[in-house]
């Protein structure tokens, strides 16, 4: 992220300061530039090999993550610093079942404070203590949503094949412009959203397995 951090520095001394407004998702918004500007601007990103919107995948475009260890003190988990890999394992998974530019909001946080809002993103991790996350599934890209517990006390390195069969299923029996949180919340029959997280949840994991086995299974049927 080294090159993006000296992009955008050597925008703001380019440019005029009122000229940058920042967005809810962390975005910066380069406002009421010329034509000429434009082409500054897209020059010195092209410079420093920042990739465009369209370059990026959702999985990252969509990410955030709050800046946890070392600097937060109320951090009992990483999150800033290994988001990056996480996101990326998250994008391999998204690709490899076609899924890669389907938009997918992924947060992560390193307590259950959610200052990233992981409660209403697709795909969340929220820190319990150190290498070990809960793992939320359900929300969406609007934000209107409250996720699930989907697992809870994993290893971060076990988070994305936890995640592997739902996606999977999702890119099979997703319904048009189906989203993952949306198919999940297809999937577990709920007619009503959760409005509010009270850190008693459980775990969804479970009851969701069946459910993805027996598409799976309908799937092997159907083929033979």
């Amino acid at each position: 992220q080294i090159h993006v951090i000296s992009a955008i520095r050597v925008l703001s001394s380019s440019q005029r300061s009122s000229l940058f407004s920042r967005a809810l998702c962390r975005s910066l918004i380069f406002c009421g530039l010329t034509k000429e500007q434009v082409q500054r601007v897209e020059s010195i990103l092209d410079e420093y090999n920042v990739e465009s919107a369209e370059e990026l995948s959702s999985a990252v475009r969509y990410s955030m993550a709050c800046p946890a260890l070392p600097t937060c003190g109320m951090a009992v988990a990483e999150s800033e610093r290994v988001s990056p890999t996480i996101v990326r394992e998250l994008e391999s998974l998204m690709s490899s079942v076609g899924m890669r530019n389907e938009p997918i909001t992924f947060r992560m946080t390193g307590c259950p404070n959610g200052c990233a809002r992981p409660y209403t993103a697709d795909v969340a991790l929220v820190g319990r203590r150190p290498g070990i996350y809960h793992l939320f599934v359900g929300g969406r890209l609007a934000g209107d949503r409250m996720a699930d517990l989907y697992a809870a006390d994993i290893k971060i390195e076990d988070a994305i094949e936890t995640l592997r069969p739902l996606v999977e299923q999702w890119a099979r029996n997703r319904l048009p412009h189906e989203g993952l949180g949306d198919f999940y919340q297809r999937l577990s029959g709920r007619s009503e959203n959760r409005q509010r997280v009270t850190g008693k949840e459980q775990p969804t994991f479970d009851s969701v397995q069946p459910q993805l086995v027996q598409l799976q299974s309908q799937q092997r049927r159907a083929a033979c």
